[in-house]
């Protein structure tokens, strides 16, 4: 395509981090006035964010805020799209969703389809089997563009040591879809309403459509915005990901062009202003902010956003080669701009291969040379898959074909994702009654580490779900609030009542302790909460704020564990933390011990075992032939918990049940143990070696415990 081309707003397709559609025009001669729909600052504009962008997933220190990059495209997205279909409306005095739709399919659906199998093919033949069945998931929603909805779920404890999915980037163009299927909508109920009181009278029908259209975007703005702050404010990861917290960045752009025809009427001075005013905000938003910029979405993507309108406003009324955007209309910046969509959508995959390749560690000289790399595929992309989809004549003179070929390639990618999902991948034939820990009982040798791995369990499809019941059952949750209704298992009627009380590394004591219970008869009470060990000491979060969560959850839990329900007996375990407010962990913990103790329950602390420090799963799928490289000291610098747990124990006089010459035997801890898969993730026992462990933790809490196990 000529490099002089200049962006035609009516037939650009403006989906996250993407090109708009250009078309030819005289070198230089856009004859930028008022009305004009041709804009080549705007397409300098994408350079800028999806060049921060990449800075940003390159890990280059000075761009710790690129990410905002995707909140500048959400207002061009909403400018452009509405800008479109307004002028249909005011023209045709009706929108064709059909056509609508089918402009959509030949400008995103292939160069997304193309990523996407290629995503398949490179985990199927390069990344362990441990992650091609959340890959393949991936791959499912983004093709349906929900990935958005399926990320924010996916934001949890249990994922927070996961590596990045090679398409959670395709997060922001679900939520531009369904910007696309919603926002439309809202126009054609705005442009009946405008088209039904204006009772035929031509003259008053568009100032009632632009009335209409100015209350349902102040709608969406208002309502989305308000959503976005509280999300932020209460469940930030999934936060982030949601499309109600992201509709108003679009409706920002959607109000521009609403506005448009009052806004082209500022001056020259004014928009110039504006426009380095909205360069420099953006700017400043990506060196400025950081991945913990608290709270995100919420206010503090007005920054990035209300930049990008700036920018927009400015360039109206000819301005769009002059002052800020006579840089953004150089040649360089629109050749990036072209290939803005396909430069996002191909980088970041090559990006979360790279960093597997290289050990799982990206620096920024790997970054950026692989973010330069994906000029090459995206190239490509744009000349070979882009723009031919998009000016296939068959495709532009027959809507049908178009959205026909649309739901094929949908349906394409969504089968593929679903085999990828459903390949047999199972390790485990001829596994019937795994040993486990039992295996050390009796022989000590079967805990020393193999080079070469025989069938074991769980298998390394299922080992992400090989979690203890109370996790399906909603009892150990880092949302949870109320400790006074806690799950209860064993004999609900007994007069015996156990408590097993932590984080997560007490959660994943479950499967025995639920086995001991049973049998002796206990009322086994669950008082678990991830990441939040039972302390006094209030945590700090990731932005280094007390985690204010935790520490009403531990205020109402010790009001439960020593006010007239308490329980007989207690358990308690938790993970090592490093950071504390106030007072050390280890001190934090002795106190609300103590103040059990002093309520008469009788409290065993079952310690910690040594943390894998590598992702183990992942790990033994790339090695099943030397899984030396699997195996870690028990003292190779992660003791998890159990240093903070035995100072505090030592403080209060508290029984210890130490098991982890049974996780790490001879200070090695080995990966399998008698055909049985030890850890789930970098620190967590899978339960079904924890249910190994039953019976050496029942003769452990006998021999050291008050516990009654008679």
């Amino acid at each position: 395509m000529n490099d002089m081309t200049f962006v035609r707003i009516e037939m650009s397709v403006a989906t996250t981090e993407k090109t708009q559609v250009v078309t030819p025009t005289k070198p230089f001669a856009p004859a930028n006035h008022a009305n004009s729909s041709f804009r080549p600052d705007i397409q300098g504009l994408r350079a800028i964010a999806v060049g921060v962008v990449l800075l940003y997933h390159a890990g280059v220190p000075v761009f710790g805020g690129g990410f905002i990059g995707v909140d500048v495209f959400f207002v061009i997205s909403g400018f452009l799209i509405t800008g479109g279909l307004l002028r249909s409306s005011l023209r045709d005095g009706r929108i064709d969703l059909a056509d609508f739709y089918a402009k959509r399919v030949r400008r995103i659906l292939p160069a997304a389809t193309v990523v996407l199998l290629f995503t398949a093919v490179v985990t199927l033949t390069i990344l362990p089997m441990t992650r091609w069945r959340d890959i393949g998931q991936d791959i499912f929603s983004s093709a349906f563009y929900v990935a958005n909805w399926n990320f924010a779920a996916a934001t949890n404890y249990l994922n927070a040591d996961k590596p990045a999915s090679p398409l959670q980037h395709f997060w922001t163009l679900s939520v531009e879809e369904q910007f696309y299927v919603l926002w439309p909508l809202i126009m054609i109920l705005a442009l009946w309403l405008a088209t039904r009181s204006a009772a035929g009278e031509d003259a008053t029908r568009e100032p009632r459509i632009r009335r209409n259209l100015e209350i349902g975007v102040w709608f969406v703005i208002a309502s989305s915005l308000a959503a976005s702050i509280s999300l932020t404010a209460t469940d930030p990861s999934p936060a982030y990901f949601v499309t109600t917290t992201r509709l108003w960045e679009l409706g920002i752009g959607a109000a521009i062009a609403i506005y448009a025809n009052r806004l082209e009427r500022i001056g020259d001075r004014l928009g110039y202003l504006l426009g380095m005013l909205g360069i420099g905000a953006i700017l400043l938003a990506a060196v400025w902010f950081t991945a913990d910029t608290p709270p995100f979405p919420g206010t503090a993507a007005l920054l990035p956003t209300l930049g990008a309108a700036a920018v927009i406003v400015g360039g109206m009324s000819g301005r769009a080669t002059r002052g800020v955007g006579a840089f953004l209309s150089v040649r360089p910046m629109r050749w990036v701009g072209d290939l803005s969509y396909s430069l996002y959508l191909w980088h970041w995959p090559l990006i979360v291969l790279g960093t597997y390749l290289a050990g799982g560690t990206l620096n920024p000289c790997l970054g950026i040379g692989i973010v330069l790399a994906s000029f090459v595929p995206a190239w490509l992309s744009y000349r070979v898959v882009e723009s031919p989809f998009r000016e296939w004549s068959l495709l532009k003179r027959h809507v049908s074909a178009a959205l026909q070929i649309g739901l094929a390639l949908m349906l394409t990618a969504a089968l593929v994702g679903a085999m990828l999902v459903s390949l047999p991948r199972q390790f485990s034939a001829g596994v019937e009654e795994p040993e486990g820990a039992q295996a050390l009982m009796e022989d000590p040798a079967a805990g020393a580490p193999t080079e070469k791995a025989s069938p074991f369990v769980p298998s390394l499809s299922e080992v992400d779900e090989d979690l203890p019941q109370i996790y399906a059952d909603g009892c150990t949750d880092s949302s949870q609030t109320d400790p006074t209704d806690p799950c209860v298992y064993g004999d609900v009627t007994s007069d015996t009542t156990v408590a097993l009380v932590g984080d997560s590394h007490a959660a994943q004591w479950f499967p025995a302790l639920e086995k001991i219970a049973t049998e002796h008869g206990w009322r086994l009470e669950i008082y678990t909460k991830s990441s939040c060990p039972f302390v006094t000491t209030p945590l700090l979060d990731k932005h280094d704020r007390p985690n204010t969560d935790c520490s009403e959850w531990n205020a109402q839990l010790r009001e439960e564990l020593t006010g007239e329900n308490k329980p007989d007996y207690a358990i308690v375990s938790s993970y090592g933390y490093d950071d504390a407010a106030e007072k050390s962990v280890a001190d934090g913990l002795a106190e609300t011990w103590q103040a059990v103790i002093d309520a008469g329950v009788d409290l065993t602390v079952l310690v910690d075992p040594p943390a894998a420090r590598l992702d183990v799963p992942e790990c033994v799928a790339t090695n099943l032939d030397s899984l030396s490289e699997c195996t870690l000291p028990g003292d190779s610098g992660n003791p998890g918990g159990a240093p903070a747990q035995l100072e505090a124990a030592a403080k209060v006089d508290a029984t210890t049940v130490d098991m982890s010459e049974l996780v790490c035997p001879d200070e090695e801890c080995s990966p399998i143990i008698g055909d049985v898969l030890t850890f789930r993730d970098r620190q967590h026992l899978t339960a079904t070696y924890v249910e190994t462990l039953t019976e050496p933790l029942e003769d452990a809490l006998r021999q050291e415990s008050s516990l009654p196990l008679d």
